[in-house]
């Protein structure tokens, strides 16, 4: 039987309420029938054991996210393997994301490029919020749902400057 799949960028924070963890089709779904009919965007939710494992695919799994005013939301991070804090370096497979107010899924994260001014400006406006009362945030993977890194600290806007190293850049 065909589960419920959805594209990332459409995932809600609904979709965390019902099932707190997402897989990706493409890390772990290779032989289902409807595989082919997926892409590496597609997501399905997790009806496995608890808590999961990072080394058997990519999860999406609902977190708690609390900005530097206190102020706190509902998002999801991709946990990784390890333990402890996640590192800066690490962020950009973490990538922390949050569900506005009204509902918007937020990144933080700018890959190579990093985050426009305007996108910054968008983020400050959805969030209602001046970047002193978003940055540094906090985020926590909730309770029981996976192993590995899961929590840690987002300073800003983040970009990788070297694939090599990892090493990693912040604005605000």
């Amino acid at each position: 039987m065909k589960p419920e799949l959805k594209q990332f960028g459409t995932l809600t924070q609904a979709d965390f309420n019902r099932f707190p963890i997402w897989v990706g089709v493409h890390t772990c779904d290779y032989g289902e029938p409807w595989y082919d009919e997926t892409d590496e965007e597609t997501f399905r939710p997790w009806l496995g054991e608890l808590p999961i494992n990072p080394k058997i695919g990519m999860f999406l799994v609902r977190s708690q996210i609390v900005l530097a005013d206190g102020t706190r939301f509902v998002g999801f991070i991709t946990p990784i393997i390890g333990t402890g804090e996640v590192a800066d370096s690490e962020l950009r497979n973490v990538q922390p994301h949050l569900f506005d107010s009204q509902g918007n899924l937020i990144s933080f994260w700018g890959g190579l490029f990093g985050v426009s001014e305007d996108g910054k400006k968008s983020t400050y406006d959805a969030l209602d919020r001046a970047s002193k009362q978003v940055f540094p945030f906090r985020f926590t993977a909730d309770p029981g749902l996976t192993v590995g890194s899961q929590s840690g600290e987002v300073r800003g806007f983040g970009r990788i400057l070297d694939f090599k190293t990892g090493q990693t850049e912040f604005t605000t």
